[in-house]
C-alpha cells in the first residue's frame, strides 16, 4: 500500500509532520492499520501533489497551512 519510506519533518510550527506516498490499498487489514497509526496524530490529512497522493500525520507543534507544504 505504501511502498517508500516517510518522510518526516520538523513543520515551522515546531510539529512534526510524516508523510508517505499512496500507491493502492492492499487488502482491509492494511488498510485498518494505516488509519489506525493516523488516528494516533494530533491532525492528519491527505494531499495529492504531480499525479501523487499522500497521507500525512502532525505530531505536536502548530497546525500548519496547506503554505507550508
Amino acid at each position: 500500500m505504501l511502498g517508500e519510506r516517510p518522510s518526516v519533518t520538523w513543520t515551522g510550527g515546531g510539529a512534526v509532520r510524516v508523510a508517505v506516498r499512496v500507491r493502492g490499498t492492499d487488502d482491509r487489514e492494511s488498510t485498518t492499520a494505516v488509519l489506525a497509526v493516523l488516528a494516533r496524530g494530533d491532525r492528519f490529512g491527505h494531499r495529492r501533489s504531480q499525479g501523487r497522493e499522500y497521507l500525512w500525520l502532525e505530531v505536536g507543534g502548530a497546525p500548519t497551512t496547506d503554505d507550508d507544504w
